[in-house]
């Protein structure tokens, strides 16, 4: 019994352990299985309705070609949204300037732009940027981008600038620095301001600083300034005057002025407008190169902000070296500057000033001062005028343009010798004949030799303090120590008036292309001590002399004293025929008048008649026949050379 038990537990445990080894087996084999089973049906789960999707699609194909269905039916595309396509509607960005202003910019649309975040396209834009000071700058354009991190937007196409602290500008493309508030173009630009107008391919407009600045073809134009109740002189000018001072031309207040350059530079903090290279500035119908042209303004050179006009002024006007002026009559003046003030309608020009005058008058000077209001012009410092070989020189001179009268003048203060000259050159085209006389025909008197004999075709060369010629009756008036010299023949006196035909100085007066001949002296009264000189030492003088330049004659009278050597005749007037040389004392052919001429016999001592105490004119003498005969002798026995009574007839 105990060995069955044993043999029976012995075997009952290996067969425990058999069954054991059986089933750890039998699980792995299932896990495998079980695995390759899921495998599987996961495949039949998607492959049998991809399977079910493909046969129904393979069969709808099938029908729709049999039936022709698909080749009139186009292709239809799966829309794609992508981020480039997205847009946002009224968009608005605002920030702050570097000033402490601030901006604001809004638009119709906007669009980011993916390859830089930080750009956005923006179409039918508005802005508004405001300075620290509260002043705004409007701005529209059809489209542009924004650069939110820089701070800078582009505009592009039918683009508007206005504004409180700006002008009205119009551009096709512009770039705006909203941070520093700065506007550029560099595409043509036009711009409206209160003093006129602007045209340029390039700008740039610092609105901090109120600064434009234009470049490239410049075309501006400044309006004219407008009459207000403290002008004056305008309505009081006549029409003649009005007139010349249009001829005077440029720098007037009352027109406006087109200026043309390569640059231009507008500071609306200083009131300044700088013109630079190849400057030319047109003003009714007179023009003004220069390289470089300031203008000085009041006001402001915008528009405010309630479109009221602000009152801009054109105050001055300075070019620089060289200036060139030329008038709408074709008169030109050159100069190293030029100062125009068109509120006192004054214009001053300094260094080598050259004033010409068509066809053939010139005046040069140190400096020119224009008075259009009075319609003058004064030079001073080296002053020289010239028509022809007509010339005059002084230190100063002041001509009326509207009266033609002109003062010359060199002042002691600049000049020691105070002193003006004047040189007439006469053109006869030949000696002028002699009257044509007999001997009976002459006066009787006492008659002398050729010693005042001249050339009528010498110029005629004068010196005096002061010339003052009134060319409206043609009359020119040498005052103060006149010396008058022609040829041989020698004048002076306190006073020499002298008629001209032609034209003398500056006149201003001829019609446009009219040609004025040269001054050509007709008569000239001399005053006050006059005294005549020939070249052997003759002299006489007396209180008047009248010279009659056509028929080459000359009239000395009042107390006449002629000299030579120790020789002296007096008598009330002397006639001089300055063509022969030949002169006359005549005598009063009153029967009370017994008057005469003695000679002493030794030919050295004197001898002397007189006039009655009855006031008659005869001629009385004292000679000295051996002084006389010397002289005819070294003359080889000329009549000419000595003197002879003639005979009453």
């Amino acid at each position: 019994m105990a060995v069955t038990r044993e043999t029976t537990g012995t075997s009952a445990t290996v067969r425990s352990a058999a069954r054991a080894i059986v089933l750890a087996g039998d699980r792995t084999l299932s896990r495998v299985s079980a695995r390759r089973h899921s495998i599987f049906v996961r495949s039949l789960k998607f492959g049998l309705p991809l399977s079910g999707i493909v046969i129904s699609a393979l069969y709808g194909l099938t029908i729709l070609r049999t039936t022709g269905f698909g080749k009139n039916i186009a292709a239809l595309e799966m829309p794609t949204i992508l981020p480039e396509n997205l847009a946002m509607q009224n968009p608005h960005y605002e920030g702050f300037n570097a000033d402490g202003g601030q901006y604001w910019v809004k638009a119709e649309s906007a669009q980011q732009v993916l390859k830089s975040l930080n750009v956005i396209n923006l179409t039918r834009i508005t802005g508004e940027l405001t300075d620290a000071k509260k002043l705004k700058t409007t701005l529209t354009a059809t489209r542009g981008t924004f650069d939110s991190k820089a701070n800078v937007l582009e505009l592009y196409d039918a683009i508007d600038i206005g504004g409180d602290a700006g002008m009205k500008a119009r551009l096709t493309r512009a770039t705006i620095d909203t941070k520093q508030n700065i506007i550029t173009s560099s595409e043509p630009v036009n711009v409206a301001m209160e003093a006129g107008s602007i045209s340029a391919n390039q700008m740039t407009v610092r609105q901090k600083a109120k600064e434009y600045t234009f470049v490239d073809d410049v075309k501006t134009h400044l309006n004219a300034r407008e009459k207000s109740d403290t002008d004056s002189g305008a309505e009081d000018v006549g029409a003649e005057t009005v007139a010349d001072s249009r001829d005077a031309g440029f720098g007037k207040s009352d027109a406006p002025v087109d200026i043309t350059s390569n640059r231009l530079d507008v500071n609306d903090a200083t009131k300044t407008a700088l013109f630079s290279v190849g400057v030319v500035a047109v003003q009714e119908g007179s023009s003004l190169t220069s390289p470089e042209l300031e203008v000085t303004y009041e006001g402001s050179a915008t528009v405010s902000g309630a479109g009221e006009r602000s009152g801009s002024k054109v105050k001055r006007i300075v070019a620089i070296n060289p200036v060139t002026l030329k008038q709408a009559n074709g008169d030109t003046i050159t100069s190293q500057n030029a100062d125009f003030d068109p509120v006192a309608q004054k214009a001053i020009l300094e260094g080598d000033v050259v004033m010409a005058q068509l066809p053939d008058k010139r005046a040069t000077a140190d400096r020119a001062e224009v008075n259009q209001a009075e319609n003058s012009v004064l030079l001073t410092g080296e002053v020289v005028v010239t028509q022809g070989q007509n010339v005059l020189k002084g230190r100063r001179l002041l001509f009326n343009r509207a009266s033609s009268r002109m003062q010359l003048t060199a002042p002691a203060a600049t000049d020691a010798a105070g002193r003006i000259s004047a040189r007439f050159q006469q053109n006869k085209g030949g000696a002028a004949a002699a009257p044509s006389k007999d001997e009976a025909q002459k006066p009787a008197g006492m008659a002398f030799g050729a010693s005042f004999k001249t050339d009528p075709n010498a110029p005629v060369n004068i010196e005096a303090n002061r010339l003052d010629v009134d060319d409206s009756v043609k009359q020119a008036v040498f005052s103060g120590d006149v010396r008058a010299v022609q040829g041989d023949f020698v004048i002076r006196a306190a006073e020499l008036k002298a008629t001209y035909a032609g034209s003398a100085g500056l006149t201003g007066a001829a019609a446009e292309g009219a040609k004025t001949a040269a001054a050509q002296l007709t008569h000239i009264k001399a005053s006050s001590k006059v005294e005549i000189t020939s070249k052997d030492g003759q002299k006489a003088t007396g209180d008047w002399a009248d010279f009659d330049t056509k028929a080459n004659m000359a009239t000395l009278g009042g107390n006449v004293v002629l000299t030579q050597g120790s020789s002296v005749v007096r008598g009330s007037k002397l006639l001089i025929d300055m063509t022969t040389g030949e002169s006359t004392i005549p005598s009063d052919a009153s029967p009370t008048a017994n008057g005469g001429a003695a000679v002493s016999a030794d030919g050295t001592a004197t001898a002397a008649t007189s006039a009655t105490s009855s006031g008659n004119s005869r001629p009385s003498a004292v000679f000295y026949p051996g002084e006389l005969k010397a002289k005819a002798g070294r003359a080889a026995g000329k009549v000419e050379d000595g003197w002879q009574t003639r005979a009453q007839p």
